[in-house]
């Protein structure tokens, strides 16, 4: 059986990367958190969830170059958070049709502050303790004065004398 010269065989070969697992960062003074990956290919999309609810691409500030030498993918991502908000970010590669995430829970303010005031009250107290064993050290090694009597003390076999008084106008 003949083939005819027209017909060609057409193959398509799709090359992926896969995406280290992103590495997701809080700052928790302006409550920004940024997600990174790289080392995938081809181009992917970065998203952000938080509480069942997708983030629009606009809430995200998000920068992906590729590598001159590898021609694989890193990307980078930042959004803004709340105290105890539960973020999850993730990327999807289109021809793996793999997603990988990561999720974090913003730590509330008061619990790093709560370990700044522990900090400071345990530095008070320790400076206070410190303090008062000085000046209980001091007063200790001060020297001892004895007692100085004023006035001498009386003998028994001789009495005080009441002092005599003269009279301004004597009598004639």
């Amino acid at each position: 059986m003949e083939v005819p010269a027209s017909e060609v065989c057409r193959i398509t070969v799709n090359a992926a990367a896969r995406y280290q697992k992103p590495n997701l960062t809080v700052n928790s003074t302006d409550m920004t958190l940024v997600c990174t990956t790289y080392g995938g290919f081809p181009e992917a999309q970065m998203t952000w969830r938080t509480h069942n609810r997708t983030l629009d691409p606009q809430e995200a500030v998000t920068k992906t170059t590729q590598d001159p030498g590898t021609r694989t993918y890193n990307i980078s991502s930042r959004v803004n958070g709340t105290e105890g908000q539960n973020m999850t970010c993730s990327v999807h590669n289109p021809t793996l049709n793999e997603i990988r995430s990561t999720s974090i829970v913003i730590p509330k303010k008061e619990n790093l502050s709560l370990g700044i005031s522990l900090a400071v009250c345990a530095s008070v107290i320790i400076s206070l303790i410190a303090v008062t064993l000085c000046i209980k050290y001091l007063n200790f090694r001060k020297p001892r004065r004895k007692m100085i009597h004023c006035c001498p003390q009386s003998d028994p076999e001789h009495p005080p004398q009441e002092p005599e008084i003269e009279e301004l106008n004597p009598q004639q």
